[in-house]
């Protein structure tokens, strides 16, 4: 009987190791599926930095580019505004542009007084400029080039929906 009891002992055991294996097997392929879950997610993470930053150089890229360009238009501005109060006052000048009265002052005072002298008088100026400083872009109309701002918070997360 002893014999007996010694044998089902072994069975027992056999078949508990059978079980507690494969439960080990199933532990090992569910940790191998999270691991592969959470390298999944660093790499977005990374791969949404990466692109996060070349959107930041491009748009930086871009706004130096386009604040090149804006500044020689605004210079032009400045030369019709100049030549404009060469020919008739403030006034007149602001109502033609639709801008207020106080930018065509602040563009004539940047001009200094070669422009200051014939608008006061309403005659043509003999020596009217052919360039003038550029003004500050707080006398002009802003661009119109859009802001874009990035998000370092939105950068940490990873949504489950993508």
């Amino acid at each position: 009987m002893a014999e007996r009891r010694a044998a089902r002992q072994v069975r027992a055991r056999e078949k508990a190791r059978a079980r507690t294996a494969e439960r080990r097997q199933r532990e090992q392929q569910l940790e191998d599926l999270a691991t592969a879950w959470f390298e999944a997610e660093d790499e977005i993470a990374d791969k949404e930095s990466a692109a996060e930053e070349k959107i930041r150089k491009y748009t930086e890229r871009v706004r130096g580019e386009v604040e090149k360009e804006t500044e020689k238009l605004r210079e032009q501005m400045t030369d019709v505004v100049a030549k404009m109060l060469a020919l008739t006052g403030v006034r007149s000048v602001a109502e033609r542009l639709g801008v207020a009265e106080a930018v065509v002052r602040e563009i004539k005072a940047s001009l200094g007084d070669v422009a200051s002298a014939p608008a006061d008088s309403g005659s043509p100026s003999p020596t009217a400029p052919t360039t003038a400083p550029s003004p500050s872009s707080s006398m002009l109309p802003p661009s119109p080039v859009p802001v874009v701002e990035t998000s370092a918070a939105a950068e940490g997360s990873v949504a489950l929906a993508r």
